[in-house]
């Protein structure tokens, strides 16, 4: 069984509840999560890439006081290992991988997929001192070799979405707002500020608090 997200759609990705495929027939792999299964009133804050790094990131973060798992990507996270650092231990963000670069891995070969998984996660050790934990495949696109080669990699998790935020407003899979456990797709983009607002308006409605995704996987 081959599982595929190519740029997916939140309606077609997400069923409303916890999600966890493993990679394949035999349970190869490391486990797929789209929402976490919580009776806790939490929603998650992933933020992807991080192409456009601009100091008020950080403050805009610290006033919210909205925990973030950040999936960064290689070649961005190594151009200003330290503005992440700054937003790891002044906001309580967690660095995680979002592979090497963004280019899709669906279709390529499981030595390549290792390459492009691992090689990030052994230069973010180096870097911020820990190996990342989580994986967020570009484009949300994986199949049964992306969840083996992740596995391999020590990723506990592949994580996708339920929710997303561009351009300061919000889309959701299924719902018409937030519910406990969803996991908010955002990126490091000109509207972070407007984007972070909105997350967190749209917990506060549902009466839901920002927590870390870290603390709910395991």
């Amino acid at each position: 069984m081959v599982i595929t997200a190519l740029f997916c759609t939140l309606a077609a990705c997400s069923t409303g509840m916890s999600v966890h495929t493993s990679g394949s027939d035999t349970g190869d792999g490391s486990p797929v999560v789209f929402r976490v299964s919580t009776g806790d009133p939490v929603v998650f804050l992933t933020i992807d890439d991080g192409a456009v790094r601009d100091p008020d990131m950080l403050t805009v973060l610290k006033a919210a006081e909205v925990p973030a798992s950040l999936f960064l990507t290689a070649d961005y996270a190594a151009d200003d290992p330290e503005f992440f650092r700054r937003l790891r231990d002044e906001a309580g963000a967690r660095i995680e991988t979002h592979g090497i670069d963004h280019s899709d891995l669906r279709g390529r070969g499981l030595a390549e997929q290792k390459r492009r998984i691992c090689r990030p996660a052994e230069d973010y050790k180096r870097m911020f001192g820990k190996r990342p934990e989580l994986f967020r495949p570009p484009y949300g696109s994986y199949g049964e070799t992306t969840l083996k080669a992740a596995e391999k990699c020590g990723v506990s998790h592949v994580v996708h979405w339920s929710a997303e935020i561009k351009e300061g407003e919000m889309s959701f899979a299924n719902a018409d707002r937030l519910r406990p456990g969803d996991i908010v797709l955002m990126h490091f983009g000109e509207n972070f500020g407007a984007d972070v607002r909105e997350f967190v308006e749209q917990a506060d409605r549902a009466g839901l608090r920002p927590a870390l995704l870290e603390n709910y996987l395991s």
